[in-house]
């Protein structure tokens, strides 16, 4: 049942890639809603479908061999509700960037090393809110001392290349937030980082979010980063959400598998302390191709607790207590 509160919706989204006679099921039957002022990580390995879940949403996929065959995205913004993918581009550009922005990965590939840093942010001003140049230029210095860039006047005016990995993903930053957008996508926006600006990172992130009662979609890997800024969490393997949750019933009391796996290759320092030549517990295997799909859960031929019945049929989502659901058939015996 959809969440009337909800500030967007994501309702049975399905994103295939059609190349020659394959086609690969990227995103496959995806469904969560988001509220004004929450943070939802979707959580997986490389291959999850995460990214392409976040970039369906912005509908920045190429087209073909892209094609988001999905039920549909409910952007309920303003007192007015918007179904995403029966926007022609025209309408999408006109949300992409103000009411919904996103955070890229990395920032290098994602910033126009011919232009000042200055220049990139002020554009995007002056597309959504008409202002003029200079303007624009005065605003984007604003942006970048809200993100604690020191001296903003002078960086606004060098090139990305003269800029830290951490100083340019505080530009992206900068540049996503000029709008005051409802929505912030964040797709592994700390992947690059130490874990010192990761860190500063983060706590911008969450002070931000606070500051304009904005929603987040985090899009991350990295459990140690969702344990520090999801309100809920979504698990995502092969294109499908195999288990989803608060924040602590999916870090406490996880339920699938695959989620206690992941866990369990999270490094902890108690375990080094008493072990310290112990290895590394690793999930065996490798995500399988989105083309080649295997039958039923997509996690069985990895899984410890796979059994017939696992591959006969996909296994729906069940209910566990509250919000908390998972697509196993055998999460009673986790």
């Amino acid at each position: 049942m959809s969440d009337p509160a909800a500030l967007i919706t994501v309702d049975d989204l399905r994103t295939i890639f059609r190349t020659g006679e394959e086609v690969a099921r990227a995103v496959d039957g995806v469904s969560f809603s988001l509220r004004a002022g929450e943070t939802l990580a979707l959580v997986g390995e490389s291959g999850s479908g995460k990214s392409v879940t976040a970039l369906s949403i912005m509908r920045l996929l190429p087209m073909p061999p892209a094609q988001i065959v999905g039920r549909r995205i409910v952007f309920a913004d303003r007192g007015t509700e918007q179904d995403l993918l029966t926007l022609t581009e025209r309408q999408m550009r006109r949300i992409r960037g103000r009411r919904i922005a996103m955070v890229f990965q990395e920032p290098m590939s994602s910033l126009n090393p011919l232009l000042t840093i200055g220049e990139q942010i002020a554009e995007g001003l002056r597309l959504h809110l008409g202002l003029s140049r200079a303007a624009a230029a005065e605003r984007a210095c604003e942006l970048l001392a809200r993100v604690n860039i020191p001296d903003p006047v002078r960086r606004s005016g060098e090139y990305p290349h003269r800029l830290s990995g951490g100083m340019r993903q505080r530009v992206m930053i900068a540049a996503a937030l000029g709008c005051n957008p409802a929505l912030l996508i964040a797709d592994e926006p700390t992947t690059a980082l130490d874990v010192t600006i990761q860190g500063q990172i983060l706590e911008l992130l969450r002070s931000l979010q606070q500051e304009l009662c904005m929603a987040m979609l985090f899009v991350t890997h990295d459990l140690g980063v969702v344990s520090e800024v999801a309100d809920r969490v979504a698990v995502m393997y092969a294109g499908r959400i195999v288990e989803t949750g608060s924040r602590a019933e999916i870090l406490s009391a996880p339920r699938h598998p695959y989620t206690k796996a992941l866990l369990g290759s999270v490094p902890r320092r108690r375990s080094a302390r008493r072990d310290p030549a112990a290895r590394l517990p690793a999930i065996p295997g490798q995500v399988p191709s989105a083309a080649q799909l295997p039958p039923g859960c997509t996690f069985a031929p990895r899984c410890g607790l796979a059994i017939p019945a696992c591959t006969a049929a996909r296994p729906a989502l069940q209910p566990i207590a509250g919000a908390h659901a998972v697509r196993c058939i055998r999460w009673r015996e986790t």
